[in-house]
């Protein structure tokens, strides 16, 4: 059975639904005139709010009320049911995505996971990783990606949620700048490593004695690499192509590469 790769049919998105429902929606109660108001139904239509004012950009005073209607104009439930179900493949990604994101926390870990076991099921390209919706699919490289965006400090981190975010555009990927990140991701470690803030990757790498010549080599060339393959990290031309596995490859290397040397550190 193919990828579902550019595309989510309709038993997929029904269930991804599902889960949202489940999870999220089915949560909502109406406020009782003898009870005071729960806070999950308060939570879920805040929620509502957010993604109509930020998702939609929609002007508030549309947003009707919410309520679990199936009809798209009497309710936001409905209407926002209503774009799940017709809107292009790509935004089913982002609209889960926004859920991730939002600081209510409704969309958690636990049917993160539900959803990456459905889309798996499914045959989807795609799977969370954190809370960003990603054309991965192996549970080692997912597990590299996720371990150094726990290990790593802050700058370092930002290279990395950078690289991924680029990977993982479904719009308007952008393969030679995730390269360009990752790789900075692991030349940031290493310069605080090292305690050398102005060093290149290989200056850096040279710095580190009790680092195996192989690993210190095989970046060097990696390094060369990303510096010279399609002007990369050079003046860029519109003729420069990078490909999704080249990103990929570096994005789960560099992964792997920082994590290890926050642990060879300790």
């Amino acid at each position: 059975m193919p990828f579902q790769r550019e595309g989510v049919d309709a038993a997929l998105r029904t269930k991804l639904w599902n889960i949202l429902a489940i999870g999220i929606w089915n949560h909502w109660e109406p406020v009782s005139d003898w009870s005071s108001r729960d806070p999950m139904s308060a939570q879920i239509e805040n929620l509502t709010r957010r993604l109509w004012i930020n998702f939609f950009n929609r002007d508030l005073d549309t947003l009707p009320e919410f309520q679990l209607s199936y009809s798209s104009d009497s309710s936001a439930y409905g209407k926002l049911k209503d774009y799940f179900f017709k809107c292009p493949w790509y935004r089913v990604y982002t609209f889960l995505e926004e859920l991730a994101e939002d600081p209510s926390g409704l969309l958690n870990d636990g049917l993160r996971d539900w959803i990456n076991a459905e889309l798996e099921r499914h045959n989807a390209a795609y799977r969370f990783i954190g809370k960003t919706i990603a054309e991965i699919t192996s549970e080692h490289e997912i597990a590299a990606i996720e371990s150094a965006d726990s290990d790593a400090d802050q700058p370092v981190r930002e290279h990395l949620r950078t690289a991924l975010r680029m990977l993982s555009d479904r719009e308007s990927p952008d393969y030679r700048n995730s390269i360009k990140e990752s790789i900075s991701a692991v030349e940031s470690a290493c310069k605080a490593m090292t305690g050398l803030p102005k060093a290149t990757l290989s200056d850096a790498l040279k710095n580190m004695p009790d680092l195996h010549p192989a690993l210190r080599q095989g970046f060097e060339k990696i390094y060369g690499w990303s510096s010279d393959a399609d002007g990369i990290r050079h003046a860029l031309t519109d003729e420069a192509k990078n490909t999704y596995a080249e990103a990929k490859f570096m994005l789960v290397a560099c992964s792997g590469f920082v994590s290890y040397l926050k642990s060879f550190s300790k």
